[in-house]
């Protein structure tokens, strides 16, 4: 048993992990393409290419970033300690771009597919990341680094 402890523990209060959230919705919205099709037929051979050209970004994206994460001894888990604040590769551009990563996922799957679902799903799921993760990652972050992690902040959008 351990004692208890009036320190906050070392990582972001995060509930929802955010792989395990998109693949909630895709997979909820694939469910939901069959039980109730919901689809947009618009663009053909063209909606498809873009799909898989949003699928292939945030594969690329989402794999930039956690090269870069294990370079810099990063964890992917929000709820894992921040050793330090990084400001090279990807976060130069956006200060989630995991997450970016897995939102052109989803995205590039529900174009592809012509599934309106997926799309439609992708705001509620955006909604929960950022209050329910997003922003609990930026308050451990600014209560660890400070005014180094504010100016980061004030610098460098969240999205894009």
């Amino acid at each position: 048993m351990t004692a208890p402890t009036s320190e906050p523990r070392d990582g972001a209060d995060v509930r929802v992990l955010p792989p395990l959230l998109f693949l909630g919705s895709i997979v909820l919205g694939l469910a939901l393409g069959w039980l109730a099709p919901l689809r947009f037929h618009a663009g053909g051979r063209a909606r498809v290419l873009l799909g898989l050209a949003l699928i292939a970004g945030g594969v690329a994206l989402g794999g930039w970033t956690l090269r870069w994460m294990r370079r810099t001894n990063q964890h992917p888990d929000p709820r894992k300690p921040t050793p330090s604040l990084i400001f090279e590769g990807p976060v130069r551009f956006s200060r989630i771009p995991i997450y970016v990563g897995m939102a052109l996922l989803e995205a590039g799957i529900g174009v592809a597919l012509g599934n309106l679902w997926l799309l439609l799903l992708l705001a509620p799921t955006l909604w929960i990341l950022a209050h329910y993760v997003i922003e609990r990652e930026e308050a451990y972050l600014a209560r660890k680094f400070g005014e180094p992690y504010e100016s980061y902040r004030h610098s460098v959008r969240r999205w894009l």
